[in-house]
Parts: structure tokens; sequence; C-alpha cells
């Protein structure tokens, strides 16, 4: 899969690098232009093609880069594809170019890495050094990259030398990662229900222009088991509850988080903790259950239980199959396909949801929270349900064709 190269100063954690000191000290070889290196392989096309057509961005690259370059076949299960719109080819061939030279040959097997890429528009990526890609090494010499709306691609040839750093060929065109609502919406339904939590709180706003946050997420789930708990909060100790669940101005990957590090949220002066029970990472008592989810301004991390600020420091239960909520439940509480999904009927309706403007019907509330005031008027036409929230799904399916590109 990996050509031959000495070239190896790329970003990655700190535990690795002692790995690659060897390696950056080799000799360099004479490498060929880019241009030239892409008419040698005959899969890479529809890539040339786009280079030769954006010297904006590919005659004026920084020194040493890793180029990701989908495949021929990659840019043939787009739907719609169109290379002249400019304002989603731009941000993704961005997006497909890696500060530095990343040696995938280097990267040692069931480790990943966070790579920072060229796209460092605001609009599009609202972290410090340009939006990340996750590439790991798994068995069988097999190496992914992980992007936006839990979309993945599998490497066909890695490690090509040209004069300005490598090219890696991939099999599928990476996504963008898209807003927390987009990619609560389209791709991991199971932030649903924090998603319509954060617009009761009337705090959207406030999580979609943080930048370089992390967020830990409970699943639906956990709001299912806390349902009644929710809806005797008032609108302040629900936001309360919401902003504990951010950490600003630090976009933490699951590598950082250490046993016993902790980290401060976006309350002033509370602290999330840190454990760990062999591969397991438990933020104060509950566990994460999926890890480095990648959206516009940071990274998620998905997690079993509702956290509170008043009791960090409740010990999990590592060999527990599902940790006891912090929280005291409230009335009967059922999860899963039967139970009602809190809030999802605070989220604004899309094209796709069925809705009603009246008190009552399909668009009837589930979950509510209590408010000092009120508006009169008429209401904001809801959304009912989303495919796949309340039964535990992490991932939905459909992400790739039309809807990759409405989500950057």
């Amino acid at each position: 899969m990996f050509g031959t190269s000495a070239r190896a100063a790329f970003r990655l954690p700190t535990v690795l690098l002692a790995l690659l000191s060897a390696a950056v000290s080799a000799p360099l070889a004479a490498a060929a232009s880019l241009d030239s290196v892409l008419s040698e392989q005959a899969n890479l096309t529809t890539f040339r093609s786009l280079v030769k057509d954006r010297s904006d961005i590919f005659g004026n690259l920084p020194d040493q880069v890793t180029i990701i370059a989908p495949s021929d076949g990659a840019f043939a299960k787009l739907q719609g594809w169109n290379a002249k719109n400019t304002s989603v080819v731009t941000p993704l061939l961005q997006y497909h170019i890696l500060s530095g030279e990343v040696a995938l040959s280097l990267i040692p097997l069931g480790k990943w890495v966070f790579a920072h890429t060229l796209l460092d528009d605001p609009s599009q990526a609202n972290v410090t050094g340009g939006q990340n890609v996750i590439i790991t090494h798994q068995p069988g010499n097999v190496v992914v990259f992980t992007s936006g709306l839990a979309s993945r691609a599998t490497v066909l040839q890695g490690d090509i030398a040209f004069d300005g750093g490598l090219i890696q060929v991939i099999d599928s065109v990476m996504v963008v990662p898209a807003s927390l609502e987009v990619t609560a919406r389209d791709a991991y339904t199971d932030l649903a229900s924090f998603l319509g939590a954060l617009y009761a709180a009337d705090l959207v706003d406030e999580f979609t222009a943080a930048s370089n946050i992390t967020l830990i997420i409970p699943r639906n789930a956990a709001f299912q088991q806390l349902a009644g708990t929710f809806a005797a909060m008032s609108k302040d100790q629900l936001s309360r509850v919401l902003r504990y669940h951010m950490l600003p101005g630090q976009v933490v990957q699951s590598e950082q988080m250490t046993a016993n590090s902790t980290f401060s949220t976006s309350i002033s002066g509370e602290r999330i903790h840190v454990r760990r029970f062999n591969n397991d990472i438990f933020v104060n008592s509950a566990k994460i259950i999926q890890t480095d989810i990648l959206v516009a301004n940071g990274v998620v991390q998905m997690i079993d239980n509702v956290l509170s600020p008043d009791d960090d420091n409740v010990q999990p239960n590592f060999t527990a199959s599902d940790q006891a909520p912090v929280f005291t439940p409230v009335g009967s509480t059922q999860t899963g396909s039967a139970a009602a999904t809190p809030f999802i009927s605070e989220l604004p309706c899309t094209v796709s949801c069925t809705v009603s403007t009246s008190g009552g019907g399909a668009a009837a509330k589930t979950t509510s929270v209590r408010s000092s005031s009120s508006t009169d008027g008429a209401a904001a036409a809801r959304c009912t349900a989303i495919a796949g929230a309340g039964l535990g799904l992490g991932v939905a399916v459909g992400v790739m064709g039309m809807e990759w590109m409405g989500a950057m």
C-alpha cells in the first residue's frame, strides 16, 4: 500500500514522536512535480483535472504538504458532482490538503492521529490551524481517513512522493465536518436530544459560534432516562447543565483524555474529571461510547449519561455495562424506540418533518422547560421525529450523495 518516502514530518500525539525521530533525519530523494506524479496514476484523472484547474490552490502550496487524492471511483460515487461549483469545491480541495508531510507507513498499528488541513475559513472550519481529519492505522495494513458526517475513506495507495510532499490515494471523497446541527440530523442521530435541548435553552448560537470546542454529549437514551427530570427544570437550570458539557477553547482528542486529567468547562470554576479503565474512558461517571466525532468548530465525545455540574466527583462503576444516572429520575422512565425522545420537538422543522403549527396534534412536545416569561402568537413549526432517534443508532445511513454537498 505504501510507497517509499524518507520525509516523515507530521503532526502526531507526543507519545508517537519518539518513534519517528530516526526517519526524519534520513536523506531526501529527488521527486517529480505534482502534475508529473499525478499523470502516472491511471485512477486520478478527475483529481488531476481539478489540480490543473485550481492553480489558485495548488499553485501556491506551502512547503511540504500531504495531498489526499480521491480516486476516479471516489468521484463517480458522488451524486450531482459539479467541478465548477466553487463554493463547494474550494473548501473541499483545501480539506484534502494536510499541513506537513504525513507518512502513513510511520503511524503505528492501532494508533490514530488528528491532522490539520489547509481549510481554515472560519465559516467552514472554526478551529485553529485548519480543520481536522482523523487517520487510523487498522489491522491488515489498512489506513482509514475519517472526516465529517461519519464519512470514512480507505487508502488505496500511500506515501507517493512528489517534490512538494506526499500523496495519499483514497477510495471516497472526504466530507468537510459540518455544524453540530447538521451532524446530529444527518449522521449521528443519537445527538438529537442534546441539540433539541440547546434550542429549548436558546443556546444554539452560543454553541455554534464558539471556536475550538469539545462537546461531551449524552446520547438520546440518557435524556430518555431523565425525561421527567428535565421537564421539571427551569430554563436557567437546563442552560447550566448544558454549558457543563462544553469545554471551550480546547479541541480535546480522546487520546488526550488521560487518566486523572481534568478540563475546564464553560461554567466558570467547574471542571470535568477523566478516569480510565482498560480501554474505556469515563468523564466523571459517564462512559464515552463514541470518540472523536468531528464538527465544524471542534470535536464531540459521546457519553452514556448526562453530566451534572453539582456531582463532578461521582465515581463510575468500571465493571457495569451501564452507568447509573447522576440526576435523580422523576416519574417513570423508558428508553428505546417506544419511548418519547426528549427535546426532539424543540428542533426547527426541515422539509422532511411532519409538523403541526397548532398547540396539539403531531407537534405536541415530548419535553418542555418552564420559563419565567412567554410569548404570544403562533407557534413555530417543530420537528416531530428524526430518523434513528430513540433507537440507539449512533450513525444514520445515506450520508454520501447529494447530502454531503449541502453539509458544507
